[in-house]
């Protein structure tokens, strides 16, 4: 073979030929021509379409595309290997041993040790409290509410991790406590993740109720965290005892401690939470406990934004200078004749919400007040408590008759109408009637 019919042997003399060579098809090779520097020719004289190449150039081309992919993985090799590397690092050899978050704790002595979720120390904080209460104290009222170990009704948190800002970091609400009530001011503390106070909370003031001024020693008697508003920003609720007589507060902080809002009640609280009664997207505030005034279990809904106030009292139980009503709904429940048997009051302690109906509202005694979400009476129940009481007084000499579904029956007619509604200015039956969210007054 001469010359000639060796260079028309090795020339391909169209994109068709070009592709079937390096085994692609033609777009391809006519991309590499644009981005790869393909080694393409075109005839002089011809169109633009007609084109050859040489098939040692492609040849060419092809081993010069494998060199430099080589080179190309080698210097990502080169650059991962360190990245690699250093993962490796952090995920096995530092990871490990760094703090972490927030997640367990115990009490030594005076100090709150915080632990993470492998129970290693992360941080402590010394309260410079002697008497502080012990791990198993705080460990009953940590997170979350529960059934109370010691008396009717509900123990509420004093110690609860959580992201209360929504930064993913999660911080530490903690109240320092003394064993002995009164022998130091008790405060909330809010820790960052790091164990840095972020900010803290002193409850209660000097109060005039009547003409008598109370001191500013208050208990705390528990947390609740909720996003009351839905703006992705939680507000602790905090209600204190003042620890000589009745006056509690009610606040609300925002998530850095500032108070947004303070409800000031005539007797204890013994029972809060957080429900959006209406459907409106923001959770109304409910209380319960017992009116000292009245000597009555009370029902008060406060709105998330509620104006700072007290609840409706009038002569010694009147606190100065404060608003009255500035409840959305404030409930009296009636006494029964149990009420001056074996204690002289008869607190609501307890409120359960019925999905799609309404709201129960139990007392110590064991009465039960059924309401729908207007806060309507819908029924009145008796707990198995109740029936005891009754019958150990029938025992004891102290009432007429055994419980029975006719003695229930003429309760239930005598406590209906006995069920009251503050409506601004004074006590009614008709809970319509009462509907106050705007009628506050401020008192003289």
């Amino acid at each position: 073979m001469d010359a000639q019919d060796k260079q028309k042997k090795d020339i391909l003399t169209s994109w068709k030929e070009i592709a079937g060579y390096l085994r692609c098809d033609v777009r391809t090779c006519q991309r590499w021509e644009k981005e790869s520097k393909l080694p393409v020719h075109r005839f002089i004289d011809s169109s633009k379409s007609r084109v050859f190449s040489y098939k040692q150039d492609l040849d060419a081309w092809l081993e010069n595309r494998a060199q430099s992919e080589t080179k190309n993985r080698w210097r990502y090799f080169f650059f991962l290997s360190p990245v690699a590397a250093l993962a490796f690092i952090f995920i096995f050899l530092i990871r490990p041993h760094m703090p972490g978050s927030p997640h367990d704790f115990s009490i030594e002595g005076s100090e709150l040790v915080m632990l993470n979720k492998n129970s290693k120390e992360i941080w402590r904080f010394d309260t410079g409290i002697k008497n502080l209460r012990d791990e198993e104290y705080y460990r009953n009222q940590f997170q979350t509410r529960r059934i109370s170990d010691y008396h009717i009704g509900l123990v509420y948190p004093l110690f609860i991790i959580r992201d209360i800002d929504y930064d993913n970091k999660r911080e530490a609400l903690f109240v320092i406590k003394p064993i002995i009530l009164g022998e130091s001011m008790e405060q909330l503390i809010c820790f960052d993740y790091r164990g840095k106070i972020k900010w803290s909370f002193v409850p209660g003031r000097a109060m005039v109720f009547g003409e008598k001024k109370y001191s500013n020693m208050y208990a705390i008697k528990g947390l609740d965290v909720e996003d009351l508003d839905q703006d992705s920003l939680s507000e602790i609720l905090v209600v204190s005892n003042n620890i000589d007589m009745f006056p509690t507060q009610v606040v609300v902080l925002d998530h850095a401690g500032r108070l947004q809002r303070e409800y000031w009640h005539s007797g204890r609280v013994s029972y809060f939470s957080c429900y959006d009664l209406d459907k409106d997207g923001d959770k109304e505030i409910l209380l319960s406990g017992c009116n000292n005034e009245y000597d009555r279990g009370f029902l008060a809904v406060l709105e998330p934004d509620f104006k700072s106030g007290s609840s409706p009292q009038t002569g010694y139980y009147k606190p100065k200078g404060l608003f009255q009503g500035i409840e959305g709904q404030y409930i009296l429940l009636p006494n029964t004749n149990l009420n001056t048997m074996p204690f002289r009051r008869d607190p609501a302690i307890q409120i359960h919400i019925i999905e799609g109906e309404g709201l129960s509202l139990e007392t110590v005694s064991g009465l039960i007040f059924e309401f729908d979400f207007n806060l309507e009476l819908k029924e009145i129940r008796f707990a198995d408590r109740y029936e005891d009481l009754h019958n150990e007084a029938y025992r004891e000499g102290k009432t007429d008759s055994e419980f029975s579904p006719q003695i229930m029956a003429e309760l239930k007619t005598r406590l209906f109408p006995e069920v009251l509604y503050y409506n601004g200015e004074d006590w009614i039956s008709n809970p319509l009637m009462a509907r106050n969210k705007s009628s506050a007054k401020e008192k003289e």
